[in-house]
């Protein structure tokens, strides 16, 4: 054999594969190695773009031979994804930044505006090897497998989707936040980690997160039908486990929790949650600097009851939020009993609405408050949710 050229040494090697890729859109039921070769069929060399040589795909400088090798990246790809359960998958890639810029070069010299990327190619022929030699399928909106390709390092990263568990809960105490409080170190446990460490293992997910349909705060109970949340379990390696056993392990777990009607969601079903702007019920438990005057109480919270207030966003939280003044229905506000300096007053009110501040006013801030009605300053003894009034109820 005779020694390569100099000219010959210092032309672009590429393969029949990357010159059938400029062309990928035309024709049907045929591969690109075919449509390169087909190409070059009806063309003698000489017609090619000036300083191109035609090389097997081992020695193109463009695909560089990873297609042939796609049976070894599915080995190492098995071997990665061995413990994680998923039905549906999405094969990604990362080429050099070097090889997608002479792809590109190559299909314009070409004179061809009917070529795909080298990594569409590459996503679709290892998406045929996973489904010839695994049986699942691609799944190109919610995959419940990402499969990256980083061809810079031949290093795959996989990542599964979030599991969303819909459910609604109960609390029975006065000391935990429904969410972590990453900046009270002195409070460890809420209701997001109860769940959330029980979901973890079931899972053997990496993290966790509850979406809540709105909140109560940390010394407020939530009581009667309950609140409604998602769990979100994040990256899982197991996707199918009884949610029967996390229900019967939360509230077993003694931490004052309860939940119930869990079911697989959505990711969708997170903002619809969210977006929910229901009425409720707040038991209240009301105290005097002296004994209550039931009458005068009376007349203050019919005066309340069915009107509007105006509350500016309450100091205990002005830091965190946007300084507002809200508009607020109360629907209904009755006494339920007083005994002494104490009373119980039982209040419905549009979602949204400060019941401390309806109560104490906020230095002025919520108006008209119960104290400014009833013409004394009272003070929020103990607050509990007692029915959130759901579709109509």
């Amino acid at each position: 054999m005779s020694p390569e050229s100099p000219q010959a040494s210092r032309a672009t090697k590429i393969c029949e594969r990357c010159i059938g890729r400029a062309f990928a859109s035309v024709g049907t039921g045929i591969s690109n190695p075919e449509r390169g070769h087909n190409f070059l069929q009806g063309n003698e060399n000489n017609s090619l773009p000036e300083g191109l040589a035609i090389v097997g795909e081992d020695a193109c400088q463009i695909c560089r031979g990873v297609f042939q090798r796609l049976d070894d990246y599915f080995q190492e790809f098995n071997e990665q994804a061995r413990s994680i359960e998923f039905k549906t998958y999405l094969v990604g890639s990362r080429f050099p930044k070097d090889v997608s810029e002479m792809d590109e070069a190559l299909q314009r010299s070409l004179g061809s505006d009917q070529g795909e990327p080298i990594k569409r190619e590459f996503n679709r022929e290892f998406g045929k090897i996973i489904l010839s030699k695994t049986g699942k399928e691609a799944e190109f909106s919610e995959p419940d497998l990402n499969i990256v390709v980083d061809l810079n390092y031949d290093s795959f990263q996989l990542k599964t989707r979030s599991i969303y568990i819909y459910g609604v809960y109960r609390k029975m105490r006065r000391d935990i936040p429904q969410t972590r409080w990453i900046h009270k170190k002195d409070i460890s446990t809420s209701i997001e980690t109860v769940l959330g460490e029980i979901l973890k293992p079931m899972a053997q997910a990496r993290n966790y997160f509850l979406h809540g349909a709105g909140r109560e705060d940390v010394d407020v109970q939530m009581l009667g039908n309950g609140r409604e949340f998602i769990m979100e379990v994040s990256e899982p390696r197991i996707r199918t486990f009884s949610l029967g056993e996390l229900e019967q392990k939360v509230n077993g777990s003694r931490e004052g929790i309860e939940i119930s009607s869990l079911r697989f969601a959505s990711k969708d079903e997170v903002a619809t949650l969210k977006a929910a702007a229901n009425d409720k019920t707040y038991l209240v438990k009301v105290k005097a600097l002296k004994d209550i005057d039931r009458e005068r109480l009376l007349k203050a919270v019919q005066k309340l009851s069915g009107k509007h207030i105006y509350q500016r966003t309450p100091l205990r939280v002005s830091t965190r939020r946007s300084d507002l003044i809200r508009d607020k229905k109360l629907q209904e506000v009755t006494v339920e009993e007083t005994n002494g300096n104490i009373a119980v007053v039982k209040v419905r009110a549009e979602a949204g609405t400060y019941i401390k501040e309806l109560i104490h006013g906020d230095d002025g801030r919520t108006k008209p408050s119960l104290s400014e009605t009833y013409g004394e300053q009272l003070a929020v003894e103990s607050l509990d949710v007692i029915w959130i009034h759901r579709n109509g109820e």
